[in-house]
């Protein structure tokens, strides 16, 4: 099974809604999971007291142990102007905490002996092969500013995808020609399936050998961040 697909499905697996609600979930008593009602009471309060500052619009606190809920409130409104009241079950758009995620499941792989780290990522998705390295060169005659490829010391590894020494950047980094390549490449719509991503990226040079640190003002895959 390609790598891809493997990391897709174990993500899935750990964040898909399984058939159980939260009042399913949770236990009779707080005390029966060794916690204190009295105490959890202050959270609320806190909270809104938060939110009543400004510091957030709304927060769903849960709190669990050995697989029931000892406490689940939701505090607040999901928006800023304070037109929809919060749920338990809302739906948060958590941006770069997917990468916890997916880092766990791929180590879930490698423990399970299922994915090497070491392995370039071209053994999982060929077509990232003939990645070239972009390297931007500046005429020093005219002053104008030249994207040159060249060829990478070695493959990008799965550890490099790991630790964020890839190559691969966000578009909105940075506004060299190389930056701009990306902003033009459509492996950064929304609308795209995950096989056409992988499609445009295979187009694009790396902004960096793999295995080094992106310099400061771009890269924020890069391990400094």
């Amino acid at each position: 099974m390609p790598l891809s697909r493997l990391i897709c499905a174990m993500v899935l697996a750990v964040c898909m809604p399984v058939a159980v609600s939260a009042r399913d979930l949770a236990a009779s008593s707080p005390e029966s999971l060794g916690f204190s009602s009295k105490r959890l009471s202050y959270i609320r309060p806190w909270y809104q007291a938060q939110i009543d500052a400004g510091a957030l619009p709304g927060a769903v606190v849960a709190i669990a142990r050995n697989g029931r809920i000892a406490y689940l409130e939701a505090v607040g409104t999901q928006d800023w102007k304070k037109r929809i009241p919060l749920k338990t079950d809302a739906i948060f758009w958590i941006a770069s905490m997917t990468k916890p995620v997916a880092s766990v499941a791929a180590m879930m792989l490698a423990e399970q002996g299922r994915l090497d780290l070491t392995a370039p990522v071209y053994r999982h998705l060929p077509e990232l092969e003939a990645m070239q390295v972009g390297v931007e060169r500046i005429d020093p005659a005219t002053g104008a500013s030249n994207l040159v490829l060249e060829s990478p010391k070695r493959p990008m590894t799965v550890l490099d995808l790991l630790r964020h020494t890839s190559g691969l950047v966000y578009p909105e980094e940075g506004d060299t020609a190389l930056y701009r390549l990306y902003r033009r490449a459509l492996s950064f719509k929304r609308d795209e399936t995950l096989a056409e991503f992988v499609s445009s990226l295979a187009k694009l040079p790396l902004a960096h050998q793999p295995g080094d640190l992106a310099p400061m003002s771009g890269d924020t895959f890069s391990t400094h961040r």
